[in-house]
């Protein structure tokens, strides 16, 4: 029998939407929130889950990514949203 698959440690698929990282640090940096650790704790989450989707390692769910959204007073498309050249390519 084969091992069943653990949806958190795999990457997020190629068509995924990436946290806009450049977006979320001057909203966060607003709020105070200038460390992974601080981020985290005001999302939610753990360090390392915050770290990895920071990364790109691993996206967020609907309801994580609209929590970090109203947390910066913004949203979810303006956190996670594809650039215009991701969607022509």
């Amino acid at each position: 029998m084969e091992p069943t698959p653990n949806p958190d440690a795999e990457s997020p698929k190629p068509d995924a939407v990436r946290l806009r990282l450049e977006v979320y640090d001057a909203l966060a940096k607003r709020k105070g929130l200038d460390t992974v650790a601080k981020q985290a704790e005001r999302h939610g989450i753990g360090r390392t889950h915050m770290s990895l989707i920071r990364n790109g390692h691993k996206g967020a769910g609907l309801a994580l990514a609209m929590r970090m959204a109203a947390d910066l007073d913004t949203s979810v498309e303006a956190l996670f949203g594809r650039t215009r050249s991701e969607i022509a390519a």
